[in-house]
């Protein structure tokens, strides 16, 4: 069954060239300060090849599927999704685990698997079993968050439309 895209906020995490952190935190993103999570998808270089907001390299498929795992904070401070393994939100590939053919993750056709949490973003983040960094470049790790507003602000914009009648 297909799913509604209700809203979408695309987020970028630069891992600095030659860092040797394994745990770097969400930006604060403005737009999803009160919204709700309904889910999250990861990309890595196989499947886009550069940042829009950054224009860094993704990671690639190894660092983002096999090595990276994903702590979501809620806005009490709970940690509701606790090193979650990144293959999870994984649900797009260009290009299978040898680097040939192009597939997309059979293990996970539903990646929209949020109730709708709030999520404090600049609390929560990735970790990496190994630095994910490359000496001569910065690079990019990417996620789609698909989110809803709160229900009155929701309410509100639906009345509104794209046509130029009223």
């Amino acid at each position: 069954m297909a799913q509604k895209i209700i809203r979408h906020e695309l987020v970028e995490i630069t891992i600095p060239k030659g860092s040797t952190l394994t745990r770097y935190n969400f930006p604060d993103i403005p737009n999803l300060r009160t919204s709700h999570i309904w889910a999250l998808e990861v990309y890595n270089k196989n499947c886009i090849s550069k940042g829009i907001i950054t224009q860094n390299e993704l990671l690639p498929i190894s660092a983002v599927l096999f090595n990276s795992f994903i702590t979501l904070v809620n806005k009490g401070g709970k940690e509701f999704i606790k090193q979650a393994p990144s293959t999870i939100f994984a649900s797009v590939f260009s290009q299978d685990i040898s680097g040939v053919g192009s597939t997309i993750n059979q293990l996970d056709w539903n990646n929209k698997s949020f109730v709708g949490q709030k999520v404090n973003y600049p609390k929560s983040y990735i970790e990496f079993s190994t630095a994910p960094s490359d000496p001569a470049k910065d690079l990019c790790f990417m996620v789609s968050v698909y989110y809803s507003l709160p229900l009155n602000e929701e309410k509100a914009e639906s009345g509104k439309s794209f046509s130029k009648r009223s």
